[in-house]
Formats: C-alpha cells, sequence, structure tokens
C-alpha cells in the first residue's frame, strides 16, 4: 500500500509538471478509463436485457401451458356440444313423432269428441285418462326439447369462450415471443457494437460482480444456517424425492439455455425444474411463480436443504414478479438453467433478488 501510494504521489506530481508545461495542448482522452466506462455501460445494458428476457420467458412459457391444458378443455367442451345437440335432435324427433300420430288421428279435439261419443262412464273415464297421457307426454316432450336446446346453447357458449381465451392467450405468447427475441437482438447488438477490449472488460466486470454476490451469498448463508443450527434445527441432507430430483437434473448438465425449453435437449429454468421434480414423482406447474406458489412449504434461507427450489424476482414483495428458479443442492450450491448463452449449470448461490424457498419434497 504505501509502495501504491508513493507511486501515486510520484505520478501526480509528474502529471502536475506535464500540465504546467503544456497548457497549450489540448486534454487527450484515456482509451483505458474510455473503454472502462463503456464496459460499464455495457454490462448493465446486457443485464438489464436479461432480466427482460427472463421475465418476458415467464410470460410466454405461461401462456404456453395454458394453451395445453386449453386443448383438453376444448374436447371435452365440444363433446358435450354434440352431446347436447344430439339430445336436442333426439327430443325433436320424439316431439315430431307424436304431432304425426295426432294428426293422423284428427288432432285433440278429434280425440275428445270420440269420446264423449263412446260408451260406458267406466269406458269414457279410462278413455279420457289416456287422452290426458298422451297430451301430457306432448307437453313433457315439448318442455325436453326446450331444455336441451338450452343445455346446446349453454354448451356452445363455453366452447366460445374456450376458443376466445385460445386466442387471447396466442396473442399474449406472440407478444412474449416477440420481446424476447427484440431483447436478445438488442442485446447481440449491443455487444457487437462493443469493440473486443470493451467486451473483454465487460466480462471482467460482470465476472468480478458474480463473485462478490456469491461470496456475500456464502457469507450471508453461512451465518443464517449457523443461526438455525443454533435454534435446533438439523439438516437431513434432503428426503428421496429430493435426491432424485436433483440427480434427474444433473443428467442434464451442459444442454443449452433456451427461453421456453422443457426438454429434452434444451431448457429454461422453470422447465428443467418442473422436469427434475417430475421424474422423481412431483408434479410441478411450469413457471417460475406457478412453482413457487404451488408449493405451501416455504423454507428460510438457514434452513435450505439439498433438493429445496430457489426463487429469484424483481419485487421482493410480490411473489408474482418471480422469474427465475433454480435447485438448491447443498455446500451453497444450486443446478440451474441460468439464461441465453448459458447452459445447465453448476453455480454458486447468489441472494441479489433473492425471494425465497420451497420445499416440494
Amino acid at each position: 500500500m504505501r509502495r501504491i501510494l508513493t507511486a501515486t504521489l510520484a505520478t501526480c506530481g509528474m502529471l502536475a509538471s506535464f500540465t504546467v508545461a503544456s497548457a497549450s495542448w489540448p486534454a487527450a482522452a484515456d482509451p483505458l478509463s474510455d473503454a472502462k466506462a463503456k464496459a460499464a455501460t455495457l454490462q448493465k445494458q446486457v443485464s438489464a436485457l436479461q432480466l427482460q428476457v427472463e421475465q418476458a420467458s415467464e410470460r410466454y412459457d405461461a401462456a404456453e401451458a395454458q394453451l395445453g391444458d386449453l386443448v383438453g378443455q376444448q374436447r371435452l367442451a365440444q363433446r358435450r356440444v354434440d352431446a347436447a345437440k344430439a339430445q336436442v335432435d333426439a327430443n325433436r324427433n320424439v316431439v315430431n313423432a307424436r304431432a304425426r300420430a295426432l294428426y293422423m288421428s284428427g288432432g285433440t279435439f278429434a280425440l275428445y269428441a270420440s269420446l264423449i261419443q263412446g260408451g260406458s262412464p267406466a269406458n269414457l273415464a279410462a278413455a279420457l285418462h289416456d287422452v290426458s297421457t298422451v297430451t301430457s307426454t306432448s307437453q313433457r316432450a315439448l318442455v325436453a326439447v326446450a331444455a336441451a336446446d338450452s343445455d346446446a346453447q349453454a354448451a356452445q357458449l363455453a366452447v366460445d369462450a374456450l376458443l376466445q381465451k385460445q386466442n387471447d392467450l396466442t396473442a399474449a405468447a406472440n407478444e412474449a415471443q416477440t420481446e424476447v427475441q427484440q431483447a436478445l437482438s438488442n442485446q447481440q447488438a449491443a455487444l457487437n457494437d462493443a469493440n473486443t477490449q470493451v467486451r473483454s472488460i465487460e466480462e471482467q466486470i460482470q465476472a468480478q460482480i458474480d463473485a462478490d454476490n456469491a461470496a456475500r451469498a456464502a457469507a450471508l448463508l453461512a451465518a443464517a444456517q449457523q443461526a438455525a443450527a443454533d435454534g435446533g434445527y438439523t439438516d437431513t441432507g434432503g428426503s428421496a424425492v429430493a435426491q432424485a430430483a436433483i440427480a434427474a437434473a444433473s443428467t442434464q448438465l451442459g444442454k443449452p439455455y433456451v427461453y421456453g425449453g422443457s426438454g429434452p435437449d434444451v431448457w429454461d429454468c422453470s422447465g428443467l425444474t418442473q422436469w427434475a421434480f417430475r421424474q422423481a414423482g412431483v408434479y410441478l406447474p411450469r413457471t417460475a411463480a406457478q412453482q413457487y406458489a404451488a408449493v405451501p412449504t416455504k423454507i428460510p434461507l438457514g434452513q435450505l436443504e439439498p433438493g429445496d427450489l430457489l426463487f429469484w424476482a424483481t419485487d421482493l414483495s410480490n411473489a408474482a414478479s418471480i422469474h427465475h428458479v433454480a435447485i438448491y443442492v447443498g455446500n451453497g450450491q444450486m443446478l440451474a438453467a441460468p439464461h441465453t448463452g448459458t447452459v445447465v449449470q453448476l453455480q454458486p448461490v447468489y441472494l441479489d433478488g433473492y425471494f425465497g424457498a420451497v420445499r416440494p419434497a
């Protein structure tokens, strides 16, 4: 430190002498400082665009998952429409058959007229009962037609609503996809505009940020775990289900991140966690935010065990803003599909934007 200070003072003295001697010369820019400033701006821009991609990817995944669920709902709704229409046709056939029979017999008036002309009081009472039955049956058939027709209309409205929902979800998926592609294009353009030196410095800045975040997270995690242990908590090492999920996810190491990826060759963050736990017999919804909401067992930082899911959000007071998920594997490490341009990998846990954890197993 003393050598650095001495050298610095000496340099300052030289610079002062140079300034006095060359006051008439224009000031020259420091190329390295300029490159570092550009690299810092580039790092912030790339990070912001990566976050935008993650958020849009979550919206895309949600729309795609809902579209998948909608297929089954539409098939069921269409079967209900078909059955209701068939019932309408059947009831109308009954009404038409009875109408033809009455017409052939001269109608209801003719039936009553024939009763007035006929036989004994006992026979008359029986005949009246028969006529009443015929007319009541016809009325019930008409009511059945109306009811079946109402059911058919309701079923058709349900199908129409599902079709509208499909259109809305398709539009949402397309919008999210466009946003992802635009953000990735902007990110690539920003990198292309920077020269080799600026890109190299940007990578160094990002690596240092990642290292600082990891070190800070390791210290916080260790302190939280120690506090939990002092309070009597014992780490079980993760359940058999958790270990099975980790083992499944580990087989995907090295495969590339692609937004919307749900295997078998490409993954996004929530696609990987959903698939890994499905191999272990636990069914999770598609997106990171949905996975957090679906698992009731929330885990404090100091009680993390292998197999717990870790989540990150843009708003730490709003679970709906969750945009990333990873699987904790122990010893301050997690298994994740981080973002475009990376692969499924093990990485140190970081807590910048960390929202919380759940235990699916």
